[in-house]
């Protein structure tokens, strides 16, 4: 844990606390942010590395991002837990640092084997944030503010994917795909040294009382009869229990590795869909492919807000409707007409839209409502199982663009005339995100009811 910045009594000033959850949530905002530099320029290396290497198919290069995500799954569930004895400060730092390294050896290499296992180790090291993220966002928030921060800070990773396929648009097609991975390194590195030399914890790591409102004090007994001392620390074992016994993280869990496997799948591969199917150029596929997190931000702000106001806590709702219209948005990219890039950029936008406000309601703010005395744990186990699922968006999305040839004919050969030729090479690819988005969607409905503690 941190060391506190003030020795004695905890100081009650409201100024002085102000001050600390300001710098605390630029911090935690701006060290995410600058994750996603070392993380969503593989996207927009993707298709100039497949045109590098010829002999290399979409689903072999699609491992490349699936070894990360299979990575990041066991590094998220790993962190978690460490997450909650060693604090987001020492943890994000050294991850910072890895990544960034990782990302340094990439460019450098001509190696398929060194670039798995490259991008492997710069997956566990991304796994070592969004966890500790929340957890250090809640330990200095009240609850029922919970959702609309959470939001607010998740344009963090939504900010960051824009300004790094921006970023490596322009240096991937000025100076070649290896740029895009040396100088977000660099960023990134600095970026951790402010990150250890600002952040706190807690605020009882800033010499300031605790701010929290949903860990109770004393003992209380919990929904299964057990007695719980609030006031002691959980011991990795209690963790673990904990974790594994909540019904509703298993079904926020379970939800969350079918959403994720879209948004991934949209993230990993909108760069390329521009490129290939509507004819743009890699910094005019990475131009329009922003549309997708950036009105994406846009919508986990709201989805946070009308969580917190219209559904009094309750974030399935808010889930569960924002992805049946996903599966419906899905189904329109079929009947996109190849080339027409404006359309399709407006579809990107919407997509976005209903696909980050359940990622992180999903993965943040329903995770700390859950558990709220293992934040970290609870929200590294869901996003262990959402990377599992992400692993289905590289090389499963290769795989099905490699033999969408022969499945699009039999297609084709059984839909109306007005419909047939319309179908393409990524159709197979957006039913099936139709379908993964329909699976959380539902299983949302099923704790429609489920609030924050504090609430």
């Amino acid at each position: 844990m941190a060391t506190p910045m003030a020795a004695g009594p905890a100081t009650s000033d409201p100024r002085v606390l102000w001050r600390w959850q300001v710098q605390t949530f630029a911090l935690l905002w701006t060290a995410y942010a600058s994750y996603y530099l070392c993380r969503m320029n593989f996207a927009v290396a993707q298709p100039l590395i497949l045109a590098e290497f010829p002999d290399w198919s979409a689903a072999q290069v699609g491992w490349i991002p699936s070894v990360y995500a299979a990575v990041y799954a066991v590094g998220q569930f790993v962190n978690g837990q460490l997450g909650e004895k060693l604090g987001a400060r020492r943890m994000m730092t050294v991850a910072m640092a890895l990544a960034a390294l990782s990302n340094l050896a990439f460019s450098m290499t001509s190696s398929y084997t060194m670039m798995l296992v490259l991008w492997g180790i710069n997956g566990y090291a991304q796994s070592a944030g969004w966890a500790l993220v929340v957890k250090t966002l809640t330990n200095w928030t009240p609850s029922k503010r919970r959702g609309l921060l959470v939001g607010l800070i998740s344009t963090s990773y939504q900010v960051g994917n824009v300004i790094a396929w921006l970023l490596a648009g322009v240096l991937a097609e000025q100076y070649g795909w290896r740029t895009a991975f040396w100088l977000p390194s660099i960023l990134l590195a600095v970026m951790g040294i402010i990150f250890a030399i600002g952040l706190r914890n807690s605020p009882q790591d800033a010499g300031l009382p605790p701010v929290r409102d949903d860990l109770g004090n004393g003992t209380t007994t919990d929904s299964n009869g057990v007695v719980v001392d609030n006031d002691r620390p959980l011991s990795a074992a209690e963790v673990l229990r904990l974790t594994f016994a909540n019904r509703i993280l298993w079904v926020l869990g379970l939800g969350y590795f079918c959403a994720n496997s879209v948004r991934y799948a949209f993230m990993n591969w909108a760069v390329t869909y521009m490129n290939d199917f509507h004819g743009q150029s890699i910094k005019g596929s990475a131009f329009t492919a922003v549309a997708l997190p950036l009105i994406g931000a846009v919508g986990a702000v709201s989805a946070g807000w009308f969580s917190d106001r219209l559904f009094g806590g309750r974030r399935a709702p808010v889930c569960a409707i924002s992805l049946y219209f996903l599966a419906a948005v899905c189904l329109g990219f079929i009947f996109i007409p190849k080339g027409q890039w404006m359309v399709a950029t407006a579809m990107l936008g919407l997509a976005g839209f209903l696909i980050y406000g359940p990622d992180m309601l999903m993965s943040g703010a329903a995770t700390a409502d859950v558990h709220p005395r293992a934040t970290a744990a609870a929200t590294g186990f869901t996003m262990s199982l959402g990377a599992a699922g992400s692993i289905l968006s590289g090389a499963g999305v290769g795989y099905l663009k490699d033999i969408s040839p022969n499945l699009v004919l039999s297609l084709q050969s059984i839909a109306p005339p007005s419909i047939g030729p319309l179908l393409g090479e990524w159709t197979v690819i957006f039913l099936v995100l139709a379908g993964l988005s329909m699976v959380p969607a539902t299983l949302m409905v099923t704790i429609w009811n489920a609030r924050p503690k504090g609430a």
